[in-house]
């Protein structure tokens, strides 16, 4: 029984990691080192640019309909959503879309089920707080947490930090 375990293991690791080979084939640019932890869900893979040292955790999804572009060491955690597509403000919204393009700078921290919405750039050095929805611009090293997110903090840049619990 453990052999057969053990194999039907090794059997789902390769299909997940066929899946996520074949996600990042579409994508429109995909730098070294890029790992999608599977289940990743990921809408217009073509319009999304990944760069290099990339961590995407389980259940994150990236609609990149209107265009994302994901830095350089980042991590985005399990379970968050970054998406480029929403719906107008007035009626009707049903079948009517409006897109707006997501940067996400290097060096960036997403947490866990972090929600980031159209038209905003994550600045370099920042981190997203678990659970946050960023509906604005984050500037460059700072950190942001809450819904709506809001600015909590500067990162420390004279060397490695911990987030305050």
């Amino acid at each position: 029984m453990s052999v057969i375990l053990s194999l039907a293991d090794t059997w789902l690791r390769r299909l997940e990691a066929y899946r996520a080979q074949a996600i990042l084939r579409r994508c429109a640019k995909v730098g070294e080192q890029v790992r999608l932890r599977m289940p990743v869900v990921v809408y217009a893979p073509e319009k999304l640019s990944i760069g290099s040292q990339v961590d995407v955790g389980e259940f994150v999804v990236l609609r990149a309909n209107g265009g994302m572009r994901i830095g350089n060491r980042v991590l985005i955690a399990a379970h968050a959503t970054l998406t480029t597509r929403g719906h107008p403000i007035l009626p009707p919204r049903f079948g009517h879309t409006v897109d707006a393009p997501i940067v996400i700078e290097d060096d960036v921290w997403v947490g866990a089920a972090a929600v980031v919405l159209p038209g905003v750039t994550i600045g370099r050095g920042s981190i997203v707080g678990a659970g946050a929805v960023v509906t604005r611009d984050v500037p460059p090293d700072t950190i942001v947490g809450g819904v709506p997110g809001r600015l909590l903090r500067a990162t420390s840049a004279t060397g490695p930090s911990e987030v305050d619990s």
